[in-house]
């Protein structure tokens, strides 16, 4: 998952934190009293040597189920990679492994990040757990031993894996990186896709410039490119150009690497109430913030969850099979419904008596200001009246416009979009959405003029208004990668498919090698319909 460079770290010798006077709030109730048994899931002595049986009985069934021979024909000078996976969270490491199973094993998966962390679970996601039930198909694919309730339980045990309901966040990333190894999917770190060029030829491969954290440039051919860059990857942080404007050290996207430690003794202003919003409430107030208040422009928070309503079979496999027409229609109702945050990220906020809530409370305007001691603080104005801080944190999601993304800069403008299509998507922000082909890929905006574009997948955020919940979110990630190894098999096999044929004109396997009684030289054969 590509992640937003560092901003300068919030230090108290920036700012200052004394207490103002502010308008009232929602008052925090002490903390809650916990009334069930204290946890008692912790890593089990024999874990590791229980983790290490169940990555052999995973590979044992993935070898058991595989595809026994390469079929993709190679020809002297193709590409280097059948595809490239930009992207190593959980989307494009499922999408590799789904690849691998199709028996497409020219599959690199390059990540910015280091190898000890998967995607944003230990970087910028800061809830306690996941979002998403704990039974859900996801990127296990084809190999239940593989699932995340095998790990859990050869971790911590069975009876764990049934005393919760959602993944804690960062036992999510330790079963990645163990998904990372024991699949084999091969990733390269601390790498960066800086641009990706035209081919030469409608049909030739594209040629990707990479850069490496250790100040090292490479290029690769490849014949596809999956996309798999999470909520980041359609275009970037939505960002207020009131806050955008503010100094760089006084405010943070929560896609931010914030440095929380440097907030202690500071008052956060959170501009956002939906889950993210809390979540960074609560870790900045763990961390010793003096006070933590979440702004909403809603009279109330977001108390019903639509995606619960989405998991199933037609909503996380079919969606993209309905006519357009349904498919904007429900993206328009589903995509202006709240997402709220998850009622134990309410209970963590409200444990701590500095935090408060103001809804119905949307901000008018921010501004840097001097205290009576010429220190800088931060002016809030509201309906409510004004507040104060000493630092902003915007909790206020991502934006769909595919001009941000700077690997796309020579290819964006042959990627037809929404509002290119249909007239009725032309004045909505979703209609910057990329128009999406049944395997993620994109479409020609002038049909003719670029097919290559068909080669390019878009596994992130962006796909929402194509494919619904069959994106990158764990809601649906197992009808997404499903669809993409589909896909590109799919288009293989077709482009590859006169070789494939003549190969079978020339094939002979000869099956029957004697006619007449059996021999004593000519081997054992079966006497008996049993073992």
């Amino acid at each position: 998952m590509t992640s937003v460079t560092p901003s300068p770290p919030v230090t108290p010798a920036h700012l200052k934190a004394p207490a103002t006077p502010v308008p009232s709030a929602t008052p925090a109730p002490p903390a809650p009293v916990r009334t069930d048994p204290a946890p008692t899931s912790r890593r089990l002595p024999d874990s590791e040597s229980r983790l290490a049986a169940l990555a052999a009985r995973v590979r044992q069934d993935i070898a058991a189920t595989s595809h026994a021979r390469d079929w993709i024909p190679r020809e002297p000078g193709s590409a280097q990679l059948d595809v490239l996976v930009i992207g190593g969270g959980q989307a494009g490491l499922g999408t590799a492994f789904a690849l691998s199973r199709q028996r497409i094993d020219r599959v690199l998966v390059v990540d910015d990040g280091p190898d000890d962390l998967v995607g944003c679970w230990d970087r910028f996601a800061r809830m306690h757990t996941l979002r998403s039930p704990k039974h859900m198909r996801g990127i296990e694919f084809d190999v239940p031993s593989l699932h995340v309730q095998r790990w859990f339980e050869a971790t911590y045990g069975e009876q764990a894996w049934e005393s919760i309901d959602l993944v804690p966040r960062l036992d999510w990333n330790d079963y990645l990186r163990w998904y990372r190894s024991t699949t084999g999917v091969e990733v390269r770190h601390r790498t960066r896709v800086t641009a990706v060029h035209r081919p030469a030829t409608p049909d030739g491969p594209f040629t990707v410039d990479l850069t490496s954290s250790d100040g090292g440039d490479s290029t690769l051919t490849v014949r596809r490119i999956v996309f798999a860059l999470g909520l980041n990857g359609g275009g970037g942080p939505r960002v207020p150009e009131m806050v955008r404007a503010l100094p760089r050290d006084m405010w943070f996207h929560t896609e931010d690497p914030i440095d929380f430690d440097a907030l202690r003794g500071l008052r956060v202003a959170v501009l956002g109430g939906g889950a993210s919003g809390f979540d960074n409430a609560a870790t900045a107030l763990d961390h010793g913030a003096a006070s933590a208040r979440v702004f909403l422009r809603r009279d109330s928070v977001p108390d019903s969850n639509p995606l619960r309503w989405m998991e199933f079979p037609g909503m996380q496999e079919r969606f993209y099979d309905l006519d357009d027409r349904r498919k904007w229609d429900f993206n328009i109702l589903s995509g202006g419904l709240p997402q709220p945050p998850t009622q134990h990220t309410v209970w963590r906020c409200f444990a701590h008596p500095d935090f408060s809530l103001h809804t119905g409370c949307g901000w008018e305007g921010v501004a840097v200001v001097e205290d009576s001691e010429g220190r800088r603080e931060l002016a809030i104005d509201t309906a409510a009246g004004r507040f104060r801080a000493d630092v902003v944190i915007s909790a206020t999601g991502y934006e769909v416009d595919l001009r941000l993304r700077p690997e796309l800069d020579e290819v964006v403008g042959d990627i037809a979009l929404w509002s290119d299509v249909h007239d009725f998507a032309a004045d909505h922000p979703a209609g910057r959405s990329p128009y999406l082909g049944p395997g993620f890929e994109f479409t020609e905006r002038e049909p003719g003029t670029a097919p290559w574009v068909t080669r390019l997948h878009h596994f992130s955020t962006g796909a929402r208004t194509s494919m619904g919940v069959t994106g990158n979110q764990l809601s649906g990630i197992f009808g997404g990668i499903s669809r993409i190894a589909g896909s590109i098999t799919t288009a293989i096999t077709r482009e590859h498919w006169d070789d494939l044929a003549s190969d079978f004109a020339e094939f002979e396997f000869r099956e029957v090698r004697s006619i007449g009684p059996h021999r004593p030289g000519d081997g054992w054969y079966p006497s008996s319909p049993r073992y």
